[in-house]
């Protein structure tokens, strides 16, 4: 999630207080278990705590500020009783903090990290029309060669690209497209009037 200026305002916009209090608590559970060595186990219990918070009606329980601390604790307990201690407390401590609504990206940014951890990290490209199986390993070869890391490669389709393709990776924004380059032929010809 990415936050946008304004139109007509200057300076830097703050970041959203989600995003940023996910990452803290993603980069935490990261040093546990690379502490504990125990990542995959970390990246399983994350995903159930994630997907059993992200219920509609849990989530509607924990979320209520009439429930009190101690019947939603016993829910975490009862539900989650299969995690290691380390994992249910953290479970437990989302709840004592109010975050659990964050779990479903605490999940997601720890995934994230841990790839990057391991030198892999993801690309998505954008283009006109679906790619062939050839175009898309072709691609994905491309960006492991310009990276120099293992990419997994997310594609979508945007018919308002005319053709070409749209890559991002991380922060990074390539934008190859007929449309760019239409925009910029423009912006050309009208600077030159």
């Amino acid at each position: 999630m990415t936050s946008e200026p304004n139109a007509g305002t200057t300076g830097q916009v703050a970041a959203p207080v989600e995003p940023i209090a996910s990452k803290r608590y993603a980069l935490a559970v990261l040093a546990l278990a690379q502490q504990h060595s125990d990542a995959p186990a970390w990246q399983n219990a994350l995903r159930q705590i994630a997907e059993f918070m992200g219920d509609p009606e849990v989530k509607r329980v924990l979320e209520n500020s009439r429930v009190g601390q101690e019947p939603k604790q016993r829910l975490i307990s009862a539900a989650l009783n299969d995690l290691p201690v380390l994992q249910l407390n953290f479970a437990r401590l989302l709840v004592r903090k109010d975050r659990t609504g964050l779990a479903g990206e605490i999940s997601a940014t720890f995934d994230r990290l841990l790839e990057e951890e391991q030198g892999v990290t993801r690309a998505r490209a954008t283009t006109a029309v679906p790619l062939s199986d050839a175009e898309r390993d072709a691609l994905a070869a491309k960006l492991r060669e310009q990276t120099g890391q293992d990419v997994i490669l997310e594609t979508a389709v945007d018919p308002n690209l005319l053709g070409g393709v749209v890559v991002q990776i991380g922060d990074r924004l390539v934008d190859a497209s007929t449309r760019a380059r239409l925009t910029a032929m423009r912006e050309r010809l009208v600077g030159s009037l």
